[in-house]
């Protein structure tokens, strides 16, 4: 890799305005920490206009590198690999260096465990990453913002002039519009049908715990950025994401981290365990009480850890997984979550790439075991999770990796959003509860596209 400019410019701390000016460029990213509410969250990262692009099909992968297209048969990470191996950086003060932003769909999963997938849509690849070499990361703790680059090009020069006079526009909604009501693709009594199926199988012994979703979908016209925008103030997370392809337009809130990667020590945190936030305090202690103290709650977050530390054994040092966290707290927008914290340390004959192979798609969002839930997932669910419950992040040229669960994501394809929400079923889970919390997790965008 050549050598890297880094220019250290003041702070701009509305990340926003500094995208804006750049949302109308190639495959524009936006990765937001939501540093307002998390304070433990630091950096968010803009950038666009790829070097490469990998991305890939059921049966192929492409690298695309200016105008040539190069085709491969063999497995998109291995292809991402190679091609990630041509980016190095010693700067390792900074999360992202230039690297690999995109997404790992849920279905690549499927594909790797030879599961069938059902209305998988063609023009959409089941992974895709552009390969940047620059990017401007804004620090939230030291308040600076950071230009990254390699190339002085015209988009650099453009950018460096915005930096240098700190001279954003703030960024000024337009309209858009939903065309029809929001839908799912299961009422009450077909969810309850799946639901008792699901009860069968644990009961016979097939699985223990089982995480069932269903999909909403609606119409609409007009910009997808100015519909984030809408909706992050209600909705803020920690590993919140706007991607903008070709294919697919992608909007993430995401409160649940699936796999960081830094100094060879890797981290996931599962999200197990879900009660409403609530305006009136008292209702609000009760709901955190009921959950810290909810054996049914515990037993279904300990499910999924205990198959988190089998995963991330799969390519750590013998003994070095461990559980940091247990049964945390934590609070996003409109809910609150049981969270618990596992790492390890990774391998030397293993790499972040490996990792990824090992424990994808994450534990927390498939039940237990892993493959046979996958399989009752597929049988059940009545259409493919796509990015839902996939995986969008960073995989950066210094050896730093920060991917998220993508729940609480809404996907836009051509003139229809879709946005999906489910919970772990296990042996005494009631079906009114599921149900309900469902709805629960996803009130904010409900009550957006209903308005």
């Amino acid at each position: 890799m050549k050598k890297q400019n880094k220019i250290v410019y003041d702070f701009y701390g509305d990340s926003k305005d500094i995208f804006s000016i750049l949302k109308d460029y190639e495959w524009p990213i936006f990765l937001c920490s939501n540093h307002d509410v998390f304070k433990n969250q630091r950096y968010d990262i803009i950038t666009c206009s790829p070097i490469q692009k990998v991305y890939a099909y059921n049966e192929k992968t492409i690298v695309e590198t200016n105008d040539t297209k190069e085709e491969f048969l063999e497995d998109p990470m291995s292809v991402l690999t190679k091609v990630m191996q041509n980016y190095k950086s010693d700067i390792s003060d900074l999360p992202f260096t230039g690297g690999a932003i995109g997404y790992i769909s849920y279905d690549l999963g499927n594909k790797y465990e030879h599961i069938d997938t059902k209305n998988l849509e063609p023009d959409i690849p089941l992974l895709s990453f552009g390969i940047y070499d620059w990017a401007i990361i804004v620090d939230h703790l030291d308040q600076n913002t950071i230009l990254l680059y390699q190339n002085e090009d015209n988009l650099i020069n453009t950018i460096k002039n915005h930096l240098e006079n700190n001279s954003f526009n703030k960024y000024e909604p337009s309209n858009y519009s939903i065309e029809t009501k929001c839908e799912s693709n299961l009422n009450y009594d077909e969810y309850e049908k799946r639901f008792n199926k699901i009860q069968s199988y644990i009961k016979n012994g097939d699985c223990y715990q089982i995480n069932f979703s269903q999909r909403f979908s609606l119409k609409y016209s007009g910009d997808t950025w100015d519909i984030y925008n809408k909706i992050i103030p209600t909705y803020s997370s920690p590993y919140s994401a706007y991607l903008k392809m070709p294919f697919i337009d992608i909007m993430s809130f995401s409160p649940e981290r699936f796999l960081s990667y830094d100094n060879n020590i890797v981290e996931t945190k599962p999200i197990k365990g879900t009660r409403p936030v609530s305006k009136d305090p008292e209702i609000n202690m009760k709901s955190l009480t009921e959950l810290s103290t909810s054996y049914k709650e515990k037993a279904e977050n300990l499910m999924i850890v205990d198959l988190l530390r089998n995963d991330l054994g799969k390519n750590c040092r013998f003994g070095s997984v461990k559980v940091t966290k247990l049964f945390d707290i934590e609070t996003f927008a409109n809910v609150h979550h049981l969270v618990s914290t596992i790492q390890g340390k990774v391998s030397d004959d293993s790499n972040i790439f490996n990792l990824i192979h090992g424990c994808f798609p994450g534990g927390s969002i498939t039940g237990a075991p892993k493959i046979r839930a996958m399989q009752i997932i597929s049988e059940l669910e009545p259409d493919n999770r796509s990015i839902y419950c996939g995986s969008i992040g960073y995989i950066s040229s210094n050896g730093q990796t920060d991917l998220n669960i993508a729940i609480r994501t809404v996907v836009a394809t051509k003139d229809k959003l879709f946005f999906w929400a489910g919970g772990g079923i296990v042996y005494d889970s009631e079906v009114e509860s599921e149900y309900k919390e469902t709805f629960d997790k996803i009130k904010p965008l409900l009550d957006i596209f209903n308005n």
